[in-house]
């Protein structure tokens, strides 16, 4: 377990899952007992700090439940109950406090007889710090008067490090004279007791600054990992590198291309990760999918995107596909990077997306020979030198060259084809036990005349695989054999990830027996594990499972397929159950939840928005695959056609899309499910995905277009009779209304539809529907009817969710009339009521950020400043690569909706 404080205050697990510890007081409550762990800290001791002198009645009974909570989370044991109070059963190295300050002790012991050791602990232990410390703490004493205490030991490490340096700098120099330390860039004065709030405004600067001078290693999104067992290409390595050396003058470009196993990407990411860093504006990856059995290449524009996004262009600033081009070679011409561009197609999809300004370079692969690609410099990839290949068998399995002389290890490659892939396989099945090289001569020769009879490609690979795969399915291990069911039933979804949670649906077994199974085909180079707990295939064994899966019976491939859809459906309904939520989609998830009762349970927003962004592409690619007209008949999927997966996605990411505004996938799955609804004349169904559709083109500012589909999609419900799902849809209506500038159309619908809540009872629709009639009379200049009707909708609200945004909402009012005071008063009020239990990230964001607004035009400007840290720590912690801290930062104040 690993406690973190010197940042934002979170709990990570062995295995570096974050734990779900978020709501505000819970995290006070456990950095109270970490910043003193082994020490007994009293009931009285804790109230106080938690609360100042005068805490709250019933603060001991709301103590108990935040040690119950934090019981429920930690490891057993981590929490005791001592005469008094309570004590955190732990080292003081398992917070990073605890670690950073015995570096720092450990540092000042070694600066005056061995500086250079000195440095290299201080050079360890600064990034334990990622910003202001005790960050998602609400105001307490405790966050107050500890981080002054914090930040004395981070301006004492500073001035340490300065002075270690300045000797170092000397002793090297052999000068003699002495040179006041405080002229060191990294002199930091030790902070004096009455310190204010322009040091706290600067400090989470200072971090920056001062952690930027050694940054750690960060992963490239995507990039695959390199192999332990590169051996040769040694002539084409000194090639790669001699290209990509000097881009100064103008970009360099490689083009690496040759058959499918050759080693194209292997040999790309080797070359990136090792010269990675002479392009100081980092490495970006992305695979254009050119030879993905299941799904389409990407297309330039949606190649742009992502490269964007890992550029870090925030969602709210991404162009259309018309200003894709402009808007990513303006990037592009600001850095220094160097694109890995894998799996290319042809000219046409790379062409666009190279480097024009030096200083940057580009690694493209593919299959075919990419001509036309202007500047390239091509390297033609072949099968391995015979020498090569027997080198690269015997150290993919560290076979003893004893099991076989030359003669049998020259045949072993040249079965293999002498292609690496084919050649970690076996090399790896060879090094898994006591067999001989002349073992696999005889079954691989009969699978590759086999193979070669039935014509396609990639004989050797799939004579290669055959024997493997046989090999697990004679097995005497369980583990094995079940290994060897599971190939081909990974070929029969278009997934390109896999966990065991997924393969256990797929194959109706336990997820420990499926996590087995998948690590026996990582062991066997079958199956790459690019991170714990995610599996993948290369693309030429994803094809051959493929073809493993189409000669099953027809029986079989869909009884996967359905196992498979409905555990995600049941997972994608659990994804926003942890989350505050309106009583309508609360209602709406867990009816989904009970339907579909074999999905992933989720505990916490930190568990299951990350969870969610790393499988939305195989959702997308799984709704594509069973569009299809085939899957329109039976009721596998909780009592519906497979073809409804597209919608059931729809209906249950509704809040995942809202939070995290992946408007390209929430688009696609929309065009998915209107497809399927409009071919089986399901009017609902299309219904549905024209609400959504018109929600999330609101969301990205064109009002005119969203206020159509939403128009149609009201109409189609109200005409099947669902008038509360119509009336559900009505908010986002006048939203559309509003950011379009209709507001006087706005106000109407809003106040009609206010008239049936009335009549009809939908309690559910009021708050949301009397925010935005508000804001519309707000930027009407009718302020005393907004108020007014903020004031009452907020003293109606009596769910925490309708709380928390009509205070939200009252805040922009106040701030929109110059009213800081009391939108400093409102926000405090909202972000009371959400810290209790766990909201949406983006609403907490969000508040924050209309409470620095606040604090600004009361002329706090340092406040401010911390406030927006807060807000851009709480989204950025999420990993969101839709740059979501961004997006809370710029977005303008007077969008409705």
């Amino acid at each position: 377990m690993d406690i973190r404080l010197l940042g934002l205050v979170r709990v990570l697990g062995d295995d570096g899952e974050v734990l779900p510890v978020t709501a505000p007081l819970t995290c006070a409550t456990l950095a109270a007992l970490a910043l003193g762990p082994g020490r007994p800290v009293c009931t009285g001791e804790l109230a106080a700090r938690l609360w100042g002198g005068m805490p709250p009645g019933g603060a001991v009974g709301r103590l108990r439940r935040q040690v119950a909570r934090l019981r429920a989370v930690l490891p057993p044991g981590t929490i005791r109950t001592v005469p008094g109070g309570y004590l955190l059963d732990v080292s003081p190295e398992a917070t990073d406090l605890g670690r950073f300050a015995g570096g720092l002790l450990r540092a000042e012991e070694l600066a005056a007889e061995r500086p250079e050791a000195a440095l290299l602990t201080l050079t360890g232990v600064l990034p334990l710090w990622t910003g202001n410390p005790l960050m998602g703490l609400p105001d307490c004493p405790l966050r107050d008067g500890e981080r002054r205490r914090l930040r004395l030991l981070w301006s004492r490490a500073l001035r340490l490090r300065a002075e270690v340096e300045l000797r170092l700098e000397r002793e090297a120099a052999g000068e003699g004279r002495e040179v006041p330390v405080s002229h060191h860039p990294w002199r930091v004065d030790a902070l004096p007791p009455e310190a204010g709030g322009d040091e706290l405004a600067a400090f989470a600067g200072l971090v920056e600054r001062a952690t930027a001078a050694e940054p750690p290693t960060v992963a490239t999104p995507g990039l695959p990992e390199g192999t332990g067992t590169f051996v040769a290409r040694a002539v084409e390595l000194g090639r790669l590198r001699r290209w990509l050396t000097d881009a100064s003058a103008a970009p360099a470009v490689c083009l690496i291309d040759g058959p499918d196993g050759v080693g194209k990407s292997t040999l790309a990411v080797r070359v990136a990760r090792e010269l990675g860093h002479r392009f100081p504006d980092g490495l970006l990856y992305v695979d254009l999918r050119g030879a993905d059995p299941r799904n389409a290449p990407l297309a330039v524009t949606e190649a742009r995107l992502l490269l964007l996004a890992a550029m870090g262009v925030p969602g709210k600033e991404m162009p259309d596909e018309k200003g894709s081009g402009a808007v990513y070679h303006a990037e592009l011409r600001r850095r220094r990077v160097l694109l890995l561009l894998d799996n290319a197609v042809d000219a046409a999809q790379v062409a666009p997306l190279l480097p024009a300004g030096g200083g940057s370079a580009a690694l493209v692969t593919g299959r075919a020979r990419l001509a036309g690609v202007p500047g390239g410099q091509r390297l033609r990839l072949e099968a391995l030198a015979p020498g090569e290949a027997v080198a690269l068998l015997r150290a993919a399995g560290d076979a003893c060259p004893a099991r076989g002389d030359a003669g049998e290890w020259a045949e072993l490659a040249e079965l293999c084809g002498r292609l690496p892939l084919a050649l970690r396989i076996v090399g790896t099945r060879l090094g898994a036990g006591p067999r001989r090289v002349a073992d696999f001569l005889g079954p691989l020769r009969a699978e590759l005349r086999r193979a070669a009879g039935a014509g396609g490609g990639h004989p050797e690979l799939r004579a290669v695989l055959a024997v493997s795969v046989d090999q697990l399915a004679r097995s005497g291990a369980p583990d094995e054999r079940l290994a060897a069911t599971l190939f081909p039933a990974l070929g029969a979804a278009a997934v390109r990830s896999w966990t065991a949670g997924s393969v256990a649906a797929l194959l109706d077994v336990t997820a420990r027996q499926a996590g087995d199974a998948l690590d026996r085909l990582v062991d066997a180079r079958i199956v790459d594990r690019p991170r714990p707990g995610v599996y993948t295939l290369h693309d030429l064994l994803r094809a051959a499972a493929g073809r493993d899966a189409a000669r099953m019976p027809e029986s079989w491939l869909r009884a996967r397929l359905a196992a498979l859809a409905n555990w995600y459906a049941g997972s994608l309904y659990r994804l926003s159950l942890p989350m505050a939520l309106s009583r309508t989609l609360r209602t709406r998830y867990r009816h989904g939840a009970a339907r579909f009762p074999g999905g992933r349970p989720f505990t916490s927003v930190d568990e299951a928005l990350p969870w969610a962004d790393e499988v939305l592409d195989d959702v997308l690619a799984l709704a594509g695959q069973l569009a299809a007209p085939g899957f329109d008949e039976g009721a596998p999927l909780g009592g519906a056609p497979l073809s409804d997966f597209a919608l059931e996605s729809v209906r249950a990411l509704e809040t995942y899309f809202g939070t995290r505004q992946a408007w390209g996938a929430q688009s696609r799955l929309c065009e998915l499910a209107r497809t399927v609804a409009r071919r089986r004349g399901d009017r609902y169904a299309e219904a549905v995905a024209l609400g959504q559709a018109g929600r999330l083109w609101g969301q990205r500012g064109q009002g005119a277009r969203g206020v159509a589909l939403l128009r149609e999609g009201i109409a189609a419900l109200r005409a099947l009779g669902r008038a509360e799902e119509a009336l559900a849809m009505t908010p986002h209506l006048v939203s559309c209304l509003g950011s379009a500038g209709r507001l006087t159309e706005a106000v109407a619908l809003a106040e009609e539809t206010l008239a049936e809540v009335e009549a009809g009872g939908h309690e559910d629709v009021r708050t949301p529907l009397t925010n935005n009639l508000a804001r519309c009379r707000l930027y009407l200049g009718d302020h005393a009817t907004a108020r007014e009707l903020l004031w009452a909708n907020y003293a109606a609200a009596t769910q925490p969710w309708d709380r928390t945004m009509a205070a939200g909402v009252l805040t922009e009012f106040h701030l929109e009339v110059a009213e800081y005071e009391e939108a400093a008063r409102w926000s405090d009020r909202g972000m009371a009521h959400a810290a209790e239990q766990p909201f949406d990230p983006f609403v907490v964001a969000q508040q924050r950020t209309w409470r620095a607004q606040a604090l600004r035009g009361l002329g706090e400007e340092a406040s401010a400043h911390v406030e927006e840290m807060h807000a851009k720590a709480v989204i950025e912690d999420l990993d969101s690569r839709e740059n979501s801290h961004l997006r809370v930062r710029t977005m303008p104040r007077r969008t409705i909706g």
